[in-house]
């Protein structure tokens, strides 16, 4: 028995492997002196493409985003994978939390209008959007502000509101002093702790966005998503608020729990992660 796992595994790193020397480095030009780039592997046009989207402040090239994509494209899907500029030309590394932080889940959003029309050029006229952690979370909202036609499915893989370490009453005090320094003008760095950065660097413009992505205004979203959706947790995800899927489950949308997977979903749970969104990409087909 051992011995087989360890032949289909052997055999599934080979088609990995052939599927990463096909993707493509992809640069698209946002505006005068920004430039964001992705990796593109084309597949069968019969089938919808595939975007998946990083987490906070990391790159296509974050494991779960990156072996996904290869296992996706070894399966004949096109995946794009972009990786978000936050602010940064050519951005190739993810941004330290302490770094000077001036990005706004506003202007993702306007990142992935760019990569979903670049799809678009390409020929693809079906889309399944996949995020990761906070990247899911950004696409669900982009899904309900923008309602693009084309895409057909939504997959979020360890959802998570963009949340700081304090209590709810606290994040409140600091969502108005935010709004308060923005009214007057102010914009002076702030620190404060954010998502899994214990010191994010920041201005009040950045923290006023990402702390707008609240658990009550996700669950919301997801209720209202015209588009059919299938959330994938982690049963073992630590980074999750006390009762998060049972909130998720309660939207009336699909939700698949991998018993003991982490945040990541990796490891000995990367194979059941790629057969679940196989599974549902199937069904979108």
């Amino acid at each position: 028995m051992c011995s087989i796992r360890l032949g289909l595994a052997l055999l599934l790193g080979v088609l990995l492997s052939l599927a990463e020397a096909w993707a493509m480095q992809v640069t698209l030009d946002l505006q005068p002196g920004l430039s964001a780039h992705a990796e593109y592997r084309p597949g069968s046009k019969d089938r919808p493409a595939v975007l998946i989207l990083h987490g906070f402040l990391q790159t296509h090239n974050f494991p779960t985003v990156h072996n996904l994509a290869d296992g996706l494209a070894t399966a004949g899907y096109s995946v794009l994978t972009p990786t978000l500029t936050l602010g940064v030309s050519h951005r190739q590394q993810s941004l330290a939390c302490e770094a000077i932080h001036t990005h706004t889940h506003e202007g993702n959003m306007r990142e992935i209008d760019a990569w979903l029309r670049w799809l678009r050029a390409q020929g693809h006229r079906r889309i399944v959007l996949i995020g990761h952690s906070l990247g899911s979370a950004e696409l669900l909202l982009y899904l309900q502000a923008r309602r693009p036609g084309d895409v057909v499915h939504f997959i979020a893989l360890s959802l998570v509101e963009s949340r700081s370490d304090d209590q709810p009453e606290r994040i409140e005090e600091l969502r108005q002093a935010m709004r308060q320094r923005l009214s007057r003008g102010d914009r002076s760095l702030y620190r404060h702790p954010l998502s899994f950065c214990r010191h994010f660097n920041a201005v009040p413009q950045t923290f006023a966005s990402y702390l707008a992505i609240t658990p009550d205004r996700l669950l919301k979203a997801a209720r209202a998503l015209r588009v059919p959706a299938t959330f994938i947790m982690g049963g073992g995800d630590e980074r999750l608020s006390s009762g998060w899927i049972e909130r998720l489950k309660h939207t009336g949308k699909t939700v698949i729990v991998i018993s003991n997977a982490n945040h990541f979903l990796d490891g000995e749970h990367e194979f059941e992660l790629l057969d679940a969104v196989l599974a549902v990409l199937k069904q979108a087909t």
